[in-house]
């Protein structure tokens, strides 16, 4: 991030990082704090290389990446991941992509953790190492509009999104406000949200058609659906490309890794407003998934999927035409 940007942060932290100066010592000042926060979390190095770079303690290197995360959470969460109340304009900056009435992509992504102490089978996943999963929605330009992590990677992304607050305001039309609607033929058309395979078809949750596409506008629909998800994927790669603390094991407890990763997504949004890029050599390989396969259906979620394919076999015909 830039000099502003960086002075920016400390401006909004400052009345949460501030400490009194003592008889015993001065403390360390808010903007040293932050810059070997913000340094760690960039780099991903071990906190001893930061005991060198910064000339301090041990300690004051750990306890600094903890308070500024905390306070990077508390401060900035609901004003930074959030969709806001422009839903018109992202609306309008999915459908210039080729998808309509979209409000956000949905995927998910692995964060390693360290093996957590006396469970350490509970994170562990199919690649053999202990994660979480951060489930990530963004908008058109790559901004994340929600972040929900700490489910175990032994978790089906079917399962986590089934689980998951953005599918509970989603269900309830609170997500997205006023909820607008589209009539296609006789078919009401909420918000849609734009996913791959591996989630459950919701009336306002579409997936592609996959094997199951055999008429020339459900093939459309899957090339245009995998294009403009294409936007979550790059903000993945984008996230972990600015903070690699996220491509090794995060030097955290397992209480302390949810808010780490959660600040590291909000500092995201940050530099991406701010229209910082990412080196190309830092970007990550396209994020791991979870495979397709082993979904396990509810009552409820077999009425979803009906009205689902309703809607997305409306919206196929509406973007072919």
């Amino acid at each position: 991030m830039s000099r502003g940007t960086f002075m920016e942060l400390v401006g909004v932290l400052r009345p949460t990082l501030e400490r009194q100066a003592t008889n015993m010592r001065e403390p360390i000042s808010v903007e040293n704090r932050v810059a070997v926060a913000v340094w760690c979390l960039a780099t991903g190095a071990c906190y001893r290389v930061a005991v060198d770079k910064f000339i301090v303690g041990l300690p004051t290197v750990s306890d600094a990446v903890l308070e500024v995360c905390f306070a990077i959470e508390r401060e900035l969460l609901s004003k930074m991941v959030s969709l806001g109340e422009e839903v018109g304009k992202i609306m309008d900056g999915f459908s210039a992509l080729g998808f309509h009435h979209c409000v956000g992509a949905i995927d998910g992504t692995h964060i390693p953790i360290g093996q957590p102490g006396g469970k350490p089978d509970q994170y562990g996943n199919r690649k053999n190492y202990s994660s979480i999963l951060l489930q990530g929605t963004v908008d058109h330009t790559g901004h994340f509009v929600d972040a929900e992590v700490g489910w175990s990677d032994k978790n089906h992304d079917a399962f986590v999104f089934r689980n998951s607050a953005i599918c509970a305001a989603m269900d309830t039309g609170l997500f997205v406000l006023g909820n607008p609607t589209l009539s296609l033929n006789g078919i009401s058309v909420p918000p849609l949200i734009i996913s791959d395979g591996v989630y459950l078809m919701r009336c306002w949750l579409m997936k592609p058609y996959g094997k199951f596409a055999v008429m020339p506008q459900q093939k459309y629909f899957d090339r245009c659906l995998t294009r403009v998800r294409n936007k979550v994927e790059c903000s993945f790669r984008r996230l972990k490309g600015r903070w690699q603390c996220l491509l090794h094991q995060l030097k955290a407890r397992e209480e302390n890794v949810v808010t780490i990763v959660t600040a590291c997504v909000i500092l995201h949004n940050l530099c991406e407003a701010k229209g910082h890029g990412v080196l190309g050599s830092l970007l990550d390989p396209t994020p791991l998934t979870m495979p397709g396969d082993g979904l396990e259906y509810r009552e409820n979620d077999r009425g979803m999927l009906e009205e689902g394919k309703e809607v997305r076999d409306a919206m196929a015909a509406f973007i072919y035409a």
